[in-house]
Order: C-alpha cells, then sequence, then structure tokens
C-alpha cells in the first residue's frame, strides 16, 4: 500500500516562500517578482510531482529468516529489485520488530543503476522470547531536493521463533542419592537402568526401544536381544519454576523471571543429551498447571515450547510446589527457581525428608532493578540475604548472574 506524498519540513518552508512570492508577485506585478514566484512554484511543483513516483518498478522480497534466543544477534535479509532501466534514487527501509527493546530497525537502500538488485542485510539483537509475526516492510523516500516525502508499504509475511537464553553450562550441580547397590566389601556397584554406561544385554521386552536392539547377540542367539545399561547417577530430576506476577520486576530487557526461564531452558537443554527422567512444573499464564515429565531426551522439546511463550500467572507458587510435591519421587534432585521466598524453606524441608536433595535459585525482584538512562544498577546483596532463613539459604542470583548459578560446586558431583 502507499502514501501520498508529504512535505517536509524543508518543503513546507519552500511552500510558504512561494505562497508568499506569489502573493507579492499578485499584488505587485512585476518581471523579477513574476520570475521569482514562477521559480519557486515550479520547484514545490516538479518535487510533488517527483515525489509520487519513487517506488515504481521496486520489488522486495524476503528471505526466510532464522529463528533465534534472547541475546543473539539476528540477521534479516531483504532483496530490493529495480526492474526499471533507469537509475534509482537512495531510500530508507523500516521495519518493526517486536522482539527488540527498540521495536523498529531501519536501513539505508542506496541508489540503485537500471536493473539492479541490493540485498539489505539488517542486523538486530533479540531481547524478547515468543513467537512473533512479521507483516510488512515500508520504504520511505521522496524528490531529490528533499521537499517531500513518500512511505509505502509492502506485505511480506513470516514468523520467526525466539527462544530463551541458553547458558552454556559444562556441569549441573547435583548430588548421587540414586541407592546403588554395594558388594561385599563397600564398594558401590552397577545396576541396570537408563544410565549411559554399558551393563550388559538380555531378552527383548514388550515395549524395549529398538535402538536398543544388540544385533550381533540377536544374531547369536536365535532371539531378539537387548542392551541393557548402568543406571544413571541421578534418575530423577525436577524443575519447578516460579511464574507468580506479584514477584516478577518490570525490568523489560532483563527482568527476575527472564533470568529463571533461563535458567530452566539451560537445565533442560543440558539433561536433553543425559539418560535421566525429567519432571517439570510451572503455572501457565490462564492459572492452569502446566505439568510435564517423561525421559530427558523425549520430553525436552515439550518443555521447550512451553518455556517459549511461558507468561507470568496471576497462580501463587506455593500452589504449584503443593500440587507436585507429592508426584516428587524420593531421592530426586529438585531445582526450586524461584522470585520470593515465601513457601519455598517449608517444601524443601519436606523434599529432604523423602532423600531428596533441593537446590533453590533464588532471584528477588530487587535484585533486578529498572534501568534508567546514565544511572547505574546497584543491587544491596547483604540485605536479601540477611532477610532469609539461616537454616536454608538459596543461590541468590541479580542482573549480573551467569551461568555459574547452575555449575557443579564444592562436594557435588556432576550430572
Amino acid at each position: 500500500m502507499g502514501f501520498v506524498a508529504l512535505p517536509t519540513p524543508r518543503g513546507l518552508l519552500l511552500l510558504f516562500l512561494a505562497a508568499a512570492a506569489a502573493a507579492v508577485a499578485w499584488v505587485n506585478a512585476g518581471l523579477i517578482t513574476a520570475f521569482t514566484a514562477a521559480l519557486l512554484c515550479a520547484v514545490v511543483l516538479s518535487g510533488f510531482l517527483m515525489a509520487q513516483l519513487p517506488f515504481a518498478g521496486l520489488r522486495l522480497e524476503r528471505r526466510f529468516p532464522r529463528d533465534g534466543s534472547c541475546g543473539e544477534a539476528l540477521y534479516f535479509d531483504i532483496a530490493v529489485h529495480n526492474r526499471l532501466p533507469v537509475f534509482r534514487q537512495s531510500c530508507v527501509l523500516t521495519e518493526n520488530h517486536p522482539f527488540c527493546l527498540s521495536e523498529q530497525s531501519a536501513f539505508v537502500i542506496p541508489p540503485l543503476g537500471p536493473r539492479e538488485t541490493f540485498s539489505a542485510t539488517c542486523r538486530v539483537k533479540a531481547e524478547k522470547r515468543g513467537v512473533y509475526f512479521l507483516e510488512k516492510v515500508c520504504l520511505t523516500s521522496g524528490d531529490p531536493l528533499g521537499l517531500f516525502r513518500k512511505k509505502k508499504c509492502f506485505h511480506l509475511p513470516a514468523q520467526v521463533e525466539i527462544h530463551p537464553r541458553i547458558m552454556p553450562v559444562e556441569s549441573l550441580a547435583a548430588v548421587s542419592k540414586s541407592g546403588g547397590l554395594s558388594d561385599p566389601e563397600g564398594r558401590n556397584q552397577g545396576r541396570a537402568g537408563s544410565g549411559a554406561e554399558f551393563f550388559g544385554v538380555r531378552p527383548y521386552r514388550i515395549g524395549d526401544e529398538v535402538r536398543h536392539i544388540h544385533w550381533k547377540a540377536t544374531a547369536a542367539k536365535g532371539r531378539l536381544m537387548v542392551k541393557e545399561f548402568e543406571a544413571s547417577a541421578v534418575d530423577q530430576i525436577v524443575i519447578l519454576l516460579d511464574t507468580e506476577k506479584r514477584s516478577a520486576s518490570r525490568e523489560p530487557g532483563g527482568s527476575n523471571f527472564e533470568f529463571l526461564v533461563s535458567c530452566a531452558a539451560s537445565i533442560t537443554e543440558y539433561l536433553g543429551k543425559k539418560y535421566c527422567h525429567l519432571r517439570f512444573a510451572a503455572a501457565g499464564k490462564d492459572g492452569s498447571l502446566l505439568h510435564l515429565t517423561g525421559d530427558a531426551s523425549s520430553v525436552r522439546k515439550k518443555i521447550e515450547r512451553v518455556l517459549l511463550d511461558l507468561q507470568e500467572s496471576d497462580l501463587a507458587y506455593s500452589l504449584v510446589l503443593e500440587a507436585v510435591a507429592e508426584t516428587v519421587p524420593p531421592r530426586s534432585i529438585v531445582y526450586f527457581l524461584s522470585m520470593s521466598a515465601r513457601a519455598v524453606p517449608d517444601f524443601i524441608g519436606i523434599l529432604e525428608e523423602q532423600d531428596c536433595t533441593c537446590f533453590w535459585i533464588f532471584a528477588p525482584p530487587e535484585n533486578f532493578p529498572v534501568t534508567e538512562p546514565d544511572k547505574p544498577r546497584i543491587v544491596d546483596r547483604t540485605k536479601v540475604r540477611a532477610s532469609l532463613p539461616a537454616h536454608c539459604m538459596p543461590d541468590i542470583a541479580d542482573f549480573a548472574t551467569g551461568p555459574e548459578i547452575l555449575e557443579s560446586r564444592n562436594g557435588h558431583e556432576k550430572i
């Protein structure tokens, strides 16, 4: 769609001068006044006419954009084709990118030669996760003198998915409590399970995965045999994510809620390559309970889809803990990702009685202050720590916290 060319500030000034010269020539007829008025009017009229056709013969083509993650640079390629055998002056390409803090991006298209094609690559930084639909791209140009400006929008639909930021985690903090078997001398023995180390072979049972069939043993035995693996040191891992709206900070570029979503995504991404059972729970925007469970490799994609556009909820985090706590198997590794300290210590105590290992990552809203121009972001860490119970001290996060909060610590084994 196109719009009528509108005068720029320079064009308004020249219009005023042309109108004034025409009025003077009308009142005081003379060669000089008439020539001046005619010249100014001719310049204004020619500029207006040239500004009506800056996009004639131009065709825009979008190259399919790739999905990305928060914090990454995304590149959007748009080809501008000049289909006419004439030169075209420069113009400005603009597009709204709702996943950026500054939602509109601009790119200058240089003058195009006859039948020339220029590929504009716009680089933007993704800062808001979710599924976004791009509808149109606009070109803005005018006459060579800059008296009038015209804008035309081209319908170029596209869909972009911005996933949560994945922090590079080398090893997760965890303690082995899966209760491995011991030999008569007290040394740990392996046991059959779903780990990564080969344990032995056994006859095929209904429900076994085809990829675990041991073909050499099958040929030797004359019946289907499957590989059995040693049980993993960590069989059950639970992620309990806090989405309670009243505890979330208002910083658009990096709230405590977004930090915890990133933590959940990073843990899920890491465990997706491991042999373990993963359980995820959080409250949805509509107050429903989102509860996903399964083998980490299979349930990872489902959790990633939930985290893609998960929003803050009115449902209290304590209700999520209450609903899920009864389903947590004994000796599990439980990650509490919370924005408030309400009820978390009580549930940690309950789960520790079931021989569970609990890790609490606490991201209070006061540790994620709103960014203000020319003012540093300051966090009083001692104040937050003093308000927490001494017997249940979490790992406290703030706006500068990195992946180290998820890494293994002294006395903790690596998953």
